[in-house]
């Protein structure tokens, strides 16, 4: 986007706060985040306007028709919404750009737009952003210690590569730094599985060495692959490419099974390093998606995500190789939906695909293709099955309630899994068959 059109979007999508900051007399610019997207040709998610020497409260107070609030505690903010949008409005002692800038983490974030459209880029943010780099501002950087994540994440959204001074800067760093906020290490992560290119991330990662932060992360570094199977390389190497292939062509997926699905992307082989032997001159590693569901529960719990993808992202990764190795069939599909739920079919089947796409230059395949369409057929590529048989069933019946009930619950869905039956009435059926054999056993022993 040319300089004049930044102009022109910053009109058309904040003038009424524009004007407001201006009416009252105040020195104001806009900074950071928006001003980099609309030089990168993008449509800005938020605008965040700085304010010079000015009252939060009376920041706050002037944007009361727009809902204006102050929120934070160590860097508050008064923030409001506009035609969708979010902005946030900071206070700065500094009516000097230049100085002002300096307390930003990254030059392409050190940029500015003034109330004529002057853009101000202090310290060669526009040529880094054209380069394709990030570039820490001064040693300040890590006076907050998230940034080191936060590298991880401006890559994966901007396709962009560490510079090799940061890089270097945050190596020498690392053994110093406080430990992180959980919450705020959260959000990095939850925002760079929703980036573009999670690969440019996990790069970062590596060349600023806070990947030792991972250890989960950090084995599979050097775990070798057998090069016939894996041709790109070790298993590091094949994790980015597998998370850069889930992250192509999810429009159709929202939020929250694109997280899962990179979270299980990310996780799919940390039973390698613990599993990879060689044998006869192969390198194997019999049992590794099982063998990864510990290390990817202490993954993301380092992670700090949310519980409530933890046994859906865990099920990916101890089901990812059923499709090598398993036979088509409605009872195995049914299964793998069971075994697999909070997790679907139709997300497992991504990630299938994903991790054959993993392997370049051997041309990806899609293994779980046909289990998605079975499972369609079945209706299961949304979930598991729903029981046919409930308690109720089971009571009137004669039984009483209790672990007898449990019981022959259980054994009802096994059956309904196996295709004994796949109505109601012909539930109804082998059940009533069912208690009468299982009271006959009683009775006879």
């Amino acid at each position: 986007m040319a300089h004049d059109d930044i102009q022109a979007d910053i009109w058309q999508h904040t003038h009424a706060i524009r004007q407001l900051l201006t009416d009252a007399g105040w020195q104001w610019r806009l900074v950071g985040g928006a001003v980099r997207d609309l030089l990168n040709g993008q449509h800005p998610h938020e605008y965040d306007f700085e304010v010079v020497g000015v009252s939060l409260h009376d920041i706050a107070e002037r944007c009361a028709p727009y809902a204006g609030h102050i929120v934070g505690s160590d860097k508050p903010i008064v923030r409001l919404r506009l035609n969708g949008l979010p902005i946030d409005i900071s206070v700065t002692e500094h009516a000097d750009i230049h100085i002002s800038a300096a307390h930003r983490d990254v030059t392409i974030n050190a940029l500015a737009v003034l109330p004529d459209g002057t853009l101000v880029d202090p310290h060669g943010g526009v040529a880094d952003l054209k380069a394709g780099l990030l570039r820490h501002i001064n040693a300040a950087f890590l006076v907050d210690p998230i940034r080191v994540l936060r590298l991880m994440r401006l890559a994966a959204t901007y396709r962009l590569t560490v510079a090799p001074t940061t890089a270097q800067f945050v190596r020498q760093s690392l053994p110093t730094l406080p430990a992180l906020d959980p919450d705020r290490i959260w959000h990095e992560w939850r925002l760079w599985a929703l980036a573009p290119s999670p690969a440019h991330g996990l790069n970062a990662l590596a060349h600023t060495n806070a990947i030792t932060l991972y250890p989960e992360l950090e084995a599979l570094m050097g775990c070798a692959q057998d090069p016939i199977y894996h041709p790109e390389g070790d298993v590091w190497v094949h994790t980015g490419h597998v998370c850069a292939a889930a992250a192509r062509d999810n429009d159709a997926l929202d939020a929250e099974q694109r997280i899962t699905l990179l979270l299980a992307a990310l996780c799919h082989d940390l039973g390698k390093p613990a599993t990879t032997t060689e044998q006869a001159g192969r390198i194997l590693s019999p049992g590794h998606a099982a063998a990864g569901v510990v290390p990817t529960q202490a993954l993301l719990a380092r992670l700090h995500a949310p519980k409530r993808y933890h046994d859906a992202v865990c099920n990916l990764v101890k089901e990812h190789m059923v499709a090598v190795n398993a036979t088509v069939t409605d009872r195995s599909v049914r299964r793998l939906a069971q075994r697999l739920a909070p997790a679907d079919i139709e997300l497992w089947e991504r990630l299938t695909a994903a991790d054959s796409a993993g392997r370049p230059p051997l041309p990806a395949q899609h293994p779980g293709a046909q289990f998605v369409s079975r499972a369609r057929q079945l209706h299961v590529h949304r979930g598991r099955p729903a029981a046919l048989i409930r308690g109720g069933d089971v009571i009137a019946r004669g039984v009483a309630p209790g672990p007898r009930v449990r019981s022959a619950l259980t054994a009802a869905y096994d059956a309904q899994l196996d295709g004994l039956f796949d109505t109601h009435e012909a539930g109804v059926r082998w059940l009533t068959t069912y208690l009468a054999a299982t009271i006959t056993g009683e009775t006879t022993t």
